[in-house]
């Protein structure tokens, strides 16, 4: 991949104050197409992420840490203290954006509030990323991913029906998903202070985002009362759509939108007479009546053959299937690596570390992921001097007292 002379954000300064997840990876977007970020660290404990997750060549660097916080800076400052807070504010001067996710009224009672900020540094733009948002009466409430998953409601429709439910995925999806509209949060304050030439804050709870993957479901329940339940891999609107198992006891998934793609669908599994007028499949509705009968024809159908033969049959009919890729797999998948979907990059302990790679992709001015996770405040030296004038004796006299 060619490298641009320029990136969409050169010149955009971020001060990263996060910790975790959702907020740092909103900083990260930025970071991978041209952002500098600075990230923000207590001098002694720094980002708890660095010991979340599994441990890295260093132990002071998961591999959590070194994927989320790739290109960034560390500078190491306790805003607790007087000092530590009039040098974020010198810092944040200088700054465009501003990302925290500490719970609501913690920045204020640091002396650093959106107010103070703002006068400061009138263009400034800030996310404020919490559990639970800057107002309404659970804003003072702690949550991370899994709350945000059970608080939206996402949860309440995840798992099989006959069991109690589940979390959408090992992983921290909320984090993600709010990681990403954090950025997009950042972004359009950016365009705006560009027409109007102030900042502006984004205020961004955890469990919105998820809130609005809900898709159709609070619009249905407003309009008939229907609360929908879990229904495993299926959905509840439409059928056959499901995760089935092949005769090698892998697993594939298959979705089926519409009359075409279920004639489609029917012709590779050498049964059309399912999709003809007349059938009690022809449609989606009277497919979605008789769920229990369509959903196990195709299991039989699946069942029958070997995960890359069904593969193999689906595709060839084009009709919307996917094999249920595991890591591994997906490491050495040919369409992946065509993609360019992950890059590796050294760790910083003398190893390398593969990550993924910046999304999405832009043709002129495309992300990169430069550096992983940095060593704990190996630029607060640099940083300081460079932006704020700081000599040795000023340095020295901040470290002495745990400020930096």
């Amino acid at each position: 991949m060619s490298l641009p002379n320029a990136s969409v954000l050169e010149g955009v300064l971020v001060l990263d104050a996060a910790t975790y997840i959702a907020a740092p990876l909103s900083a990260a977007i930025l970071s991978e197409f041209g952002a500098q970020v600075i990230k923000i660290e207590h001098p002694r404990s720094g980002d708890p992420l660095r010991r979340f997750g599994t441990k890295g060549t260093d132990p002071g660097a998961s591999m959590q840490w070194l994927n989320e916080n790739r290109n960034k800076r560390s500078v190491t400052i306790d805003l607790g203290k007087p000092e530590g807070r009039d040098l974020f504010i010198a810092l944040a001067k200088q700054a465009d954006v501003v990302v925290e996710n500490f719970r609501p009224g913690t920045f204020e009672r640091w002396g650093l509030s959106w107010e103070t900020l703002h006068a400061a540094n009138p263009r400034l733009v800030m996310l404020r990323l919490s559990a639970f948002g800057q107002d309404g009466p659970l804003r003072e409430q702690v949550g991370l991913a899994r709350i945000a998953h059970a608080f939206s409601g996402v949860m309440s429709i995840s798992g099989e029906p006959d069991r109690p439910p589940a979390n959408p995925g090992p992983t921290s999806l909320a984090d993600y998903v709010a990681g990403v509209y954090g950025a997009l949060g950042l972004l359009l304050a950016l365009l705006e202070r560009e027409r109007s030439g102030q900042g502006q804050f984004v205020d961004l709870a955890l469990y919105e985002p998820m809130l609005r993957t809900m898709d159709e479901a609070f619009a249905v329940f407003d309009r008939t009362g229907f609360i929908r339940q879990r229904f495993g891999s299926q959905v509840a609107t439409v059928a056959p759509t499901a995760n089935y198992e092949c005769a090698d006891g892998r697993f594939v998934t298959i979705g089926i939108p519409d009359e075409k793609m279920f004639a489609r669908l029917a012709c590779a599994m050498n049964l059309p007479h399912l999709a003809q007028p007349g059938s009690q499949f022809s449609t989606n509705a009277m497919r979605v009546a008789h769920r229990t009968e369509i959903e196990g024809i195709v299991r039989t159908w699946v069942g029958s053959h070997d995960r890359d033969t069904v593969i193999r049959l689906l595709q060839n009919a084009d009709v919307p299937c996917s094999p249920i890729l595991d890591v591994g797999e997906l490491a050495r998948h040919p369409h992946v690596a065509a993609r360019e979907n992950f890059v590796t990059r050294p760790d910083g302990s003398g190893g390398t570390i593969t990550m993924q790679a910046p999304v999405p992709k832009l043709s002129r001015t495309p992300g990169r992921v430069s550096t992983s996770g940095p060593a704990l405040g190996e630029a607060t030296d640099e940083i300081l001097t460079r932006l704020l004038g700081l000599g040795e004796l000023e340095l020295a006299d901040l470290r002495a007292k745990q400020v930096i």
